[in-house]
Formats: C-alpha cells, sequence, structure tokens
C-alpha cells in the first residue's frame, strides 16, 4: 500500500500547479497505471481530501470523480487510533525543531504532515509518494519509505514516435 499526499493529487487536478516537477503529471499517472497493475492500493489520508478541497472548492464535483468515486484511490477517514499516532508525532516534531528555527505557517504545516504520515504508520504504507520535505521529520525511523514523485519515471516512449514535419 502506498499513502499520496496533496502534492501528487495536485498533478492531477492542476497539472500546471508544480512547474518545478518536470513532467509531474505524466510521472504520476504512470505510477498509478503501473501500480494499478500490480494491484497495489493507493491510500488518500483524509486530511488530504481536505487540502485538496479547500484550494478548490468550485471544482468539488471533480474532485470528487476523480478522487473519491475513482477505482484507483481509497480514502482512509481519520479515526481515534490515526488521532493519536498524530499526537505523537506532533509533540516529538515540536520537542525535535527548537522554535527559533520554526518557519511561519510551520505549525498548520507540521500538523498536517503529521496527520499524512500518522495514517501511513498506522495502516503499515510501504511508502508515502510526495514531493514535500516536511514529511521527513515524522517518518524517520518508521520503516517507511519516500517515494519523491521527481524520481518517479516517466512512461515509456510510444516505439512508432512521432514523424517531425508531418
Amino acid at each position: 500500500m502506498i499513502v499520496v499526499d496533496a502534492n501528487f493529487l495536485v498533478l492531477l487536478l492542476d497539472p500546471g500547479a508544480m512547474p518545478h516537477l518536470d513532467r509531474g503529471r505524466e510521472r504520476v499517472e504512470f505510477f498509478i497505471q503501473e501500480l494499478t497493475r500490480q494491484k497495489t492500493e493507493l491510500v488518500i489520508p483524509a486530511p488530504v481530501v481536505a487540502e485538496i478541497v479547500a484550494g478548490r472548492i468550485e471544482r468539488i464535483e471533480e474532485i470528487v470523480a476523480t478522487l473519491i468515486q475513482s477505482r484507483f484511490f481509497t480514502v482512509q477517514p481519520f479515526d481515534a487510533v490515526i488521532a493519536i499516532e498524530t499526537g505523537e508525532m506532533i509533540k516529538r516534531a515540536q520537542d525535535r525543531i527548537p522554535p527559533a528555527e520554526r518557519l511561519p505557517g510551520w505549525r498548520v504545516k507540521m500538523k498536517y504532515d503529521a496527520m499524512i504520515a500518522a495514517t501511513a504508520k498506522v495502516r503499515r504504507a510501504k511508502a508515502i509518494c510526495t514531493d514535500d520535505y516536511g514529511l521527513r521529520i515524522h517518518l524517520r525511523d518508521s520503516g517507511i519509505d519516500i517515494i519523491w514523485i521527481d524520481d518517479l519515471p516517466l512512461p515509456p516512449e510510444d516505439p512508432q514516435g512521432a514523424f517531425e514535419g508531418v
């Protein structure tokens, strides 16, 4: 099972939103195809759905169709076990990072990252696919791999190729 975060899903909904990722949407779509072929479950933590909807409230029907009703994804509710794990991760992060080193907005972002990481830990995910380096602090020593979106393979080129000039 692989957990995905909002960065992963943004590439499906708004491919131009992350121009720093070379051909990000193609990488994500091919990854989904490969995992589906391998019958690997893709899990979206419920807080990720909240992040996606918050920035695209006018596109709620599209989000529901693309993510929630999709055969490719399972939305993981935020339950009591995940909440307890999240609280423990938040406490560890607060203990590790001195207040003077915390960037503006750190508290909110750290909490979302903890909710995503806790979902992966509780559900015993093999990995999280993301472009968010903030998740590393919560996954340290967890045994959960981080698959960076930029490291996902590109789909193979069409063997026929396109003949230029036609």
